[in-house]
């Protein structure tokens, strides 16, 4: 991904936004109830915003039902106050409730990398080679400077972003997970020098991407598999975009029903429908020059395992080994995608959260659909047949739709214009002044029917926008509300934390790190000194790759909630030795630290890669109720030789062990460990327990043999007793084929 993580957070201060002044200077109260609506409107005369109307000035219908509007509220955005200090939410959960206020404007910058154009970066079809499974291509800075676009999003970022608006960005490469909303903008000059856009730009694949281009190479045996792998790219691209845009609504309908935009640059979709063509058997012929490389009925290698057996399926001890079983499977599946019904499920959803799409042409006006010198990977030496211009005006003509679409449906605009500033302007002033309307349904029934809203002006010649629609709770729903609003179970509560770890395992990481709290005992009856472990581990697949072969060092750094560095460490690692574990015994007083690793590949080889976990370290004096620390995972199997390894890597293999330890403060009186499924539920699988002093720290142990477990997730529950005191620590694992 040519877009990295700091580049991202810096991408959020491009948004369509500006300061938010209420018309009245004490802020409502809204009232809320199963039954309560909110309804934000946007009245228009001759294209301006209407400003001088009051709450009696408004019908609200549902269903053609006359309701009585209760709650009243003018909101007025006036351009920017510079001398105002934007108030930023100092965590997640003040973000999310600043989110949920409808006072303040929302807005999504949505970046499409996929489907943006630069005109720097297409490098004619010619994929990398060879290129890298486990690592996307580093950040390139663009040789002609910044796009239109860019200056647009940056012209106007400095004169319409105002210290009241949230604002995110997101990208199709990104977990809307991460979508954090801040009111602080910053300057992103120098991110938009990069060149994030990889439309045609076929030698800046994905890692996954990569693995598929081993299997169905265009450059190799005079083409094999002529347009196999460019059709599974695009076809992967446009489903991670869609799925990401219907992520994106679900997770803004979750922080309120008022009004939310998302300003989406994107250049537009081909919807994609189900191709038995491209699921076809492949006939594993000889190309011209040399042969394709032979494989056995139903895509898989044959190797000789560890045992001395042979094996069908990919040799993971090996570098060169093309799991053919995998990319056949991924052919199929992305055979049958059907973009279309995925498009129209984004339509709907977007429409019950409220949720409005203002998407943007980067190119303008555009004239081609295809650049005249991008061209899809080719064999070494061939020049593929150019896109008729017939074609590629009906291709640009339907990618334009799926934008034009959107944003009718969805109540937004669509910019096509050259002028790309004035058309960013026009998003804000289309958003500039509403009003928030709040009734109580006559409608209490909890059917969870859809309900549509109309609004009305009384005064001639003014046009509405408004809130469609909402869906009705259902009783289930409406039990759920009042279950959530009691205390939470606590043993259901470790065990959701616990499986959520599993959540953060990323297949296309080469380098993994997991670090956490435990006590070192300098002498017996002295205060225990709390302390971090760190464990860090070379992904599988990163050891396959070339790119690491030659081994890599890590660097480890330790920093306060205030920035300052309080500790650092070296690590070694190479495709043999994968993982190591440190310990850091330093004094640390009690609060929040940042763990930071950077792996980096041996000179030259361009490999580099970085990691960061959070660890809160308690006051010592609080071990009276704070025993345990956090466990550490340990792995044994055929690739670790005869001891067990540390591991950041929560994915286990059937022939593997798994070991727990966790730092206990002194010798507890008894040791005692469950395997668990995700639902609590104890398995009939033997747990090993000891305890144990290593390097001053004394450890609980379990161990657990995974052989007789299916695949799916699992919790190792590790208790401790001291006289009447019990505690218990959860790690989950996921088993793997």
């Amino acid at each position: 991904m040519r877009l990295s993580a700091a580049a991202l957070l810096a991408l959020i201060v491009a948004t369509v936004l500006g300061a938010q002044t209420p018309s009245t200077p004490q802020q409502p109260t809204f009232r809320t109830g199963v039954n309560f609506v909110r309804v934000d409107v946007y009245p228009t005369a001759d294209g301006r915003p209407v400003a001088d109307l009051g709450k009696t000035d408004f019908d609200v219908l549902e269903d053609g039902v006359a309701q009585t509007v209760d709650t009243f509220e003018h909101i007025a955005v006036r351009p920017r106050d510079i001398a105002a200090e934007p108030v930023e939410p100092r965590d997640l959960r003040e973000s999310n409730q600043m989110a949920a206020d409808a006072r303040n404007r929302l807005f999504v910058l949505f970046l499409d990398t996929y489907h943006v154009t630069d005109e720097t970066s297409w490098h004619n079809g010619t994929m990398r080679s060879p290129g890298s499974t486990t690592t996307r291509r580093p950040v390139d800075n663009k040789p002609l400077g910044p796009a239109r676009i860019d200056r647009a999003l940056v012209n106007f970022l400095n004169r319409a972003v105002g210290p009241t608006d949230l604002f995110a960005a997101l990208t199709p490469e990104m977990d809307v997970g991460q979508l954090t909303f801040t009111r602080r903008p910053a300057d992103f000059e120098e991110l938009v020098r990069t060149v994030w856009g990889r439309r045609f730009s076929w030698d800046d694949l994905d890692p996954e991407e990569e693995r598929w281009g081993q299997c169905y190479p265009p450059e190799f045996c005079g083409n094999c598999w002529p347009g196999i792998l460019e059709e599974m790219v695009l076809r992967r691209r446009e489903g991670l975009t869609l799925q990401a845009l219907r992520s994106l609504v679900e997770r803004l309908g979750e922080l309120r029903e008022e009004r939310k935009a998302v300003l989406l640059v994107s250049e537009g979709w081909a919807m994609f429908r189900p191709d038995s063509q491209l699921a076809r058997p492949l006939a594993w012929v000889p190309g011209p020059n040399c042969e394709c490389p032979v494989v056995v009925p139903g895509g898989k290698g044959i190797y000789v395992g560890s045992d001395g057996k042979p094996k069908a399926g990919t040799d993971e001890r090996t570098f060169a080994t093309v799991d053919h079983q995998q990319c056949d499977a991924a052919r199929a599946t992305l055979a049958h995608v059907d973009d279309e019904h995925t498009y129209r499920q984004l339509l709907d959803e977007a429409n019950r959260t409220n949720t409005s799409f203002y998407p943007v042409d980067p190119r303008g006006l555009a004239v081609f659909d295809t650049p005249i010198d991008a061209a899809p990977p080719g064999a070494i030496g061939t020049t593929p047949a150019p896109t008729s211009v017939v074609s590629d005006f009906a291709a640009l003509r339907g990618r334009l739709e799926t934008l034009r679409n959107l944003a009718s449906a969805t109540d937004g605009k669509m910019t096509e214009t050259n002028d790309l500033t004035g058309g960013l302007k026009k998003i804000a002033d289309d958003l500039s002044d509403y009003y928030l309307l709040g009734y109580y349904s006559t409608n209490a029934k909890a059917d969870g029917t859809f309900r549509k809203i109309t609004v009305r002006v009384k005064r001639p010649g003014v046009a509405v926008r408004a809130r469609r629609g909402y869906l009705a709770p259902t009783e289930a729903e409406v039990a759920a509300r009042k279950a959530a609003t009691a205390a939470p179970d606590p043993e259901v509560a470790t065990r959701e934390s616990a499986l959520a770890s599993l959540g953060a395992i990323r297949s296309d990481r080469p380098f993994h790190m997991a670090a956490g709290l435990e006590w070192h005992v300098t002498a017996a009856g002295s205060q225990p000194r709390p302390a971090i472990w760190i464990a860090g581990e070379m992904d599988i697949a990163a050891a396959r790759d070339l790119a690491w072969s030659a081994g890599a060092e890590a660097s480890i750094t330790v920093t306060s909630a205030d920035g300052q560095a309080v500790a650092s460490e070296q690590a070694k690692v190479s495709t043999v030795s994968r993982a190591f574990l440190l310990h850091l015994t330093s004094d640390l007083p009690a609060g929040e630290y940042l763990v930071r690793a950077r792996l980096q590949g041996a000179p030259g080889g361009g490999a580099d890669a970085s990691e960061q976990v959070r660890v809160v370290v308690p006051d010592a004096r609080g071990t009276a109720t704070t025993a345990l620390g956090q466990s550490l995972l340990f792995r044994r199997g055929p690739f670790t030789g005869a001891g067990f390894q540390p591991t950041a890597d929560l994915r286990f293999r059937k022939a593997e062990r798994v070991r727990v330890d966790v730092p206990l403060v002194g010798p507890v009186d008894a040791i005692a460990a469950r395997l668990l499924d995700r639902r609590g539920q104890p398995l009939p699988v033997p747990v090993a327990t000891s305890q144990r002093d290593e390097g001053g720290v004394r450890l609980a142990t379990a161990e657990v043999t995974l052989a007789p477990l299916a695949l799916g997730d699992y919790l190792v529950e590790v208790s401790t007793r001291r006289g009447d005191r019990q505690e218990k620590v959860l790690a989950a694992i996921r088993i793997v084929p």
